[in-house]
């Protein structure tokens, strides 16, 4: 029953940090998956889709649809690879002052719903890393190891 509940309690956090994201950043017309493939490129720059796919875990032609629509949105732009099919994917300056901005109220927010948990956020830190143990483990069962 315990697991039962840890896995319902993960899902509506996950639902409710998805829902604090969406109010930020639907007012730069970007989903929150948006946002977080935006966010991937930003600190892995230069980068390829490819690897943007793994990191996010998520199939290419999802991770293509998306860039496509940030290169619409003048966030990202791409530059031709070591062959015409690799493309080298990196923010613009105007997506650099997007990212910015969304990254200073995503953080400001995260710590407002931090500040209600009585536990220090180093404890909380040390606790995730059996959770990300998992994710990783999951991940990499689904698409192939990604270190």
């Amino acid at each position: 029953m315990k697991t039962q509940l840890f896995f319902e309690v993960l899902l509506d956090l996950r639902r409710t940090y998805v829902s604090e994201m969406d109010k930020i950043v639907n007012h730069y017309q970007l989903s929150s998956a948006q946002w977080f493939i935006f966010k991937t490129i930003a600190q892995t720059a230069p980068t390829t889709l490819v690897e943007v796919a793994k990191i996010r875990a998520i199939e290419k032609p999802t991770a293509t649809k998306i860039i496509h629509r940030l290169v619409e949105l003048n966030l990202i732009q791409t530059a031709e690879g070591k062959d015409k099919r690799e493309k080298i994917l990196s923010l613009t300056p105007h997506g650099n002052t997007i990212y910015e901005d969304i990254q200073q109220q995503v953080s400001s927010t995260q710590q407002k719903s931090l500040s209600n948990i009585n536990v220090p956020v180093e404890e909380l830190t040390e606790q995730l890393v059996s959770i990300t143990q998992y994710y990783k483990n999951r991940r990499d069962d689904r698409f192939g190891q990604t270190d």
